[in-house]
């Protein structure tokens, strides 16, 4: 019965273990494509910035994994196929009384979103143009965004506040353009609104595209 216990403790260690060296991968993944862009970033860069070897890092999966893992990360926090609504962040939407208050929530969690997202987003982005399995993992991600603002629609549409002239689905498109890292890179880094400016901006074009009047 002991050595059953001990076993179990092993397990529960060496997988604690082994979560904690991955996330210390991914995060360092997720950094160095935000600087260096996904062509500039190695295997070997990323296991010196985490602390590994190579070879830890390679059995975490090919480069376009650890893409994918360090957007998912630095843009939800691990959620690991959780649906937005069960997010931390997401949860807020569940919160809101108001269709003006949830534009505002809307506008504070896309802000942080995307500021979090920014230099990895565009990385990949860009890295789509010239790789073909890049461009179709990066168009499935999008897609899942996209079911992402749909559920948050369905939300909206059951409380009253969304327009009844446009389908849902156009609605959502609307909210992808309109809540893009494209969009944020335009309005802070070229035209440089603060924070606050931006979030605003966000807010507004929300209730005036979205909520029904």
């Amino acid at each position: 019965m002991g050595e059953q216990k001990t076993r179990r403790y092993t397990s529960r260690l060496r997988e604690g273990q082994a979560a904690a060296t991955r996330e210390r991968i991914v995060r360092a993944a997720a950094e160095l494509f935000a600087e260096r862009g996904y062509a500039g970033t190695s295997l070997p860069q990323i296991a010196r910035l985490a602390g590994v070897s190579t070879e830890t890092v390679q059995a975490q999966g090919p480069k376009l994994r650890l893409l994918r893992a360090a957007l998912d990360l630095v843009a939800f926090s691990t959620r690991d196929e959780v649906a937005v609504l069960d997010t931390e962040l997401g949860s807020e939407f569940r919160d809101a009384r108001s269709a003006d208050e949830a534009a505002e929530i809307s506008a504070r969690i896309l802000a942080t979103v995307n500021r979090d997202t920014h230099g990895i987003w565009l990385a990949a982005s860009e890295a789509a143009r010239t790789d073909a399995e890049l461009a179709a993992s990066f168009r499935n991600l999008v897609l899942g965004l996209r079911a992402e603002n749909l559920s948050i629609m369905a939300l909206w549409r059951e409380r009253g506040w969304l327009r009844d002239d446009v389908t849902d689905q156009e609605l959502a498109q609307w909210g992808d353009v309109i809540g893009s890292v494209e969009v944020y890179d335009r309005v802070v880094r070229i035209e440089g609104a603060d924070e606050e400016e931006y979030r605003r901006l966000l807010a507004r074009l929300l209730l005036e595209l979205m909520a029904a009047r």
